[in-house]
């Protein structure tokens, strides 16, 4: 019965809803498609690029710093530099002690050779052999320090790299704001056009339902303004516009010596399917009873 009374509907002018383009939708979509995503394409295309060859590269990842060393070479010429500045100044000192406690002893009295003598040459040779372990321990400690500084050195270097790789490509990145892949901007076109598909669709579902109702509307309309007036004898320029569920066919027609249109069903053909909604006038003329022609066929 619907698409009958769309029909109907459709004739009386119901449901004007745009289903075509609106020049808005028209305009987004020439821009979109116009758009010049190359440059940016080719960006991306070099940074997948370079991503690709670090990632063959780990360790290094395109200069890349993830570990740095001190250099052991400066902690070696620390300790040298460092125990050879004691031993200049310990030599000279040391042999000087060792006259100095020579001659002593002999003022004393004390022989070469004696136990006295070798007690105090032996407690000399213990006092500069401690002057040369402090100054072994203050060259391994100056070592250590230049081979830390060294490390400190290296990862300032190392995070000055690293930074100023990730800047540069931070400010790639920031050129690219505001612009579109040529991916971004397929989207963009996909989004625009699905929603043009959903209004449209939507739209075409309006009208259809608006003139699904105002045929019916119609179809009452006549059957409450021409319920006496439905024998065919009295209509003129009859033409089929739809059906009902129950079969019967729906017409646009005028009475005879009328100019205005009208929706209707012919009293003859009601006869046939739903007897009991016709019945006879005072003038001979058949009308319908549309509430009951307009009646479903029970299954």
């Amino acid at each position: 019965m619907s698409s009958g009374f769309k029909t109907i509907g459709s004739m009386l002018g119901a449901g004007s809803q745009n289903t075509s383009m609106l020049s808005s939708e028209k305009s987004i979509l020439k821009y979109l498609k116009n758009y010049d995503t190359q440059n940016y394409d080719n960006i991306l295309k070099n940074l997948v690029n370079n991503a690709y060859q670090m990632s063959q590269n780990l360790p290094s990842l395109n200069n890349y710093t993830f570990s740095v060393n001190g250099s052991d070479e400066a902690r070696k010429r620390a300790e040298q530099a460092t125990y050879q500045s004691y031993i200049d100044k310990l030599q000279p000192q040391f042999s000087q002690q060792t006259d100095d406690l020579e001659s002593k002893l002999q003022n004393q009295g004390i022989m070469l050779g004696s136990d006295a003598y070798n007690r105090a040459m032996t407690n000399l040779q213990n006092a500069q052999n401690n002057a040369y372990n402090q100054a072994a321990y203050n060259s391994v400690l100056n070592g250590q320090n230049a081979y830390s500084k060294s490390l400190t050195d290296s990862v300032m270097v190392g995070n000055f790299s690293n930074n100023a790789i990730g800047n540069y490509i931070s400010q790639i990145l920031a050129q690219l704001q505001g612009s579109y892949s040529g991916y971004d901007n397929a989207m963009n076109i996909y989004g625009v056009k699905h929603g043009i598909d959903n209004r449209i669709a939507n739209a075409e579902q309006t009208n259809s339902n608006e003139q699904t109702q105002s045929g019916l509307n119609a179809v009452l309309t006549a059957a409450q303004m021409a319920a006496m007036f439905s024998d065919v004898r009295l209509k003129e320029n009859v033409k089929a516009v739809g059906k009902l569920d129950n079969g019967l066919t729906v017409y646009c027609f005028n009475f005879v010596g009328s100019n205005i249109p009208q929706i209707g069903l012919l009293a003859q053909e009601v006869a046939e399917v739903k007897p009991d909604a016709v019945f006879e006038n005072e003038d001979g003329y058949l009308s319908v009873r549309y509430d009951i022609a307009c009646q479903k066929e029970e299954e």
